[in-house]
C-alpha cells in the first residue's frame, strides 16, 4: 500500500507541474535529478555535505536555464550526446561480459560518472519538451516504463535463464526478449492511432523507416536494461539495496531513474543525429 501512495503522489506531482507549464514541470525534474546526483554521490562514498551541495547546484542551475529559457542546441550538444550514448553502449558490453561475476568502478570513476551523466540526462529532457512539447517527452518515458513492467511480465511467465545474475538476479533474458516485442508492438500501435509527429517511435518510422526503428527500439530497450543493471552494480558495491528511502516502497529517487539516465540520451541523440 504505501508503494502505491507514493506512486500516486509522484504522478499528482508530475501531472500538476504539466498542467501548470512544462517550465514548472522541468524545474520539478530539476529537483529529482539533482536528488539522484546526491544519492549516487552518496553510493560513491563521497560525504553527505558534497552530496548536498552538488545535487542542490545541480537543481539551481537546471532550475535557471529553464526560467532564462536556455534550450541546449548546437554541435556541442550532438557531440556530447554522441560521447554520453557511447558511454552507455560501453555500459551494456560490460554487463554482458561482467554478467556472471559482477563488477566495480573505482571511486573516481564513479564520481565523474555521477557528475557527467546526470545532468545531461536532465539536458536531454528539456530539450524534449521545449522542441516537441510533453507528447513527445513522455513517449520517450514510455519506452522506458514499457521496457521495464514488460520485462518483469515475460521473465515472470517465460524466465528460465538469468541475464546478469551476479549483478541483478532476477533479470532474464526472456524478460528481455519480451520488452523489445511489447515496446515495438506499441510503437506500431501508436504510430497506427496516434499523431505522428508527437510520438518519438512514430518519428523514427518517418525517418529511418520500419527496420531502422526497430533497431533504435532494441537499441533503446537495450540500454535502459544497461542502466538498471548499471545501478545495481553501483549498489552491490557499496553493499546497500536502496539508493535512499525518500520514496517510500520504492527506494530512492536513483532507483526510479536508473533506466531514464540512460535512454534519454540516446533517444534525443537519434532525434539529433539523424
Amino acid at each position: 500500500m504505501q508503494r502505491i501512495w507514493t506512486a500516486v503522489a509522484l504522478l499528482f506531482i508530475i501531472i500538476g507541474s504539466l498542467y501548470v507549464s512544462n517550465e514548472a514541470f522541468l524545474v520539478i525534474m530539476a529537483i529529482g535529478f539533482g536528488i539522484t546526483l546526491g544519492e549516487w554521490l552518496l553510493i560513491a562514498k563521497c560525504s553527505k555535505s558534497v552530496a548536498f551541495v552538488s545535487g542542490t547546484a545541480l537543481a539551481a542551475l537546471c532550475s535557471a536555464m529553464v526560467c532564462n529559457q536556455i534550450v541546449p542546441d548546437g554541435q556541442w550538444f550532438k557531440l556530447v550526446l554522441g560521447a554520453v550514448s557511447l558511454l552507455w553502449l560501453a555500459v551494456l558490453i560490460v554487463c554482458i561480459l561482467k554478467r556472471h561475476v559482477g563488477f566495480g568502478l573505482p571511486r573516481a570513476v564513479n564520481i565523474g560518472c555521477a557528475y557527467a551523466i546526470t545532468p545531461i540526462a536532465w539536458l536531454c529532457l528539456a530539450w524534449l519538451i521545449q522542441t516537441g512539447g510533453w507528447a513527445l517527452m513522455l513517449s520517450v518515458f514510455m519506452v522506458v516504463w514499457l521496457a521495464d513492467v514488460c520485462a518483469y511480465f515475460a521473465g515472470r511467465a517465460f524466465g528460465k535463464r538469468k541475464m546478469a545474475p551476479a549483478i541483478s538476479p532476477k533479470k532474464t533474458w526472456a524478460g528481455a526478449v519480451g520488452a523489445v516485442v511489447c515496446v515495438f508492438g506499441a510503437a506500431l500501435a501508436a504510430r497506427a492511432f496516434l499523431p505522428a509527429d508527437v510520438v518519438y517511435t512514430s518519428i523514427l518510422f518517418d525517418r529511418i523507416g520500419l527496420v531502422g526503428a526497430f533497431v533504435v527500439v532494441f537499441l533503446l530497450v537495450a540500454v535502459s536494461i544497461a542502466g538498471d543493471l548499471f545501478e545495481s552494480a553501483l549498489k552491490r558495491q557499496a553493499d546497500i539495496k536502496d539508493s535512499s528511502n525518500l520514496l517510500p516502497g520504492h527506494g530512492g529517487f536513483f532507483d526510479r531513474l536508473d533506466a531514464a539516465l540512460a535512454v534519454l540520451p540516446v533517444a534525443v541523440a537519434t532525434l539529433v543525429w539523424f
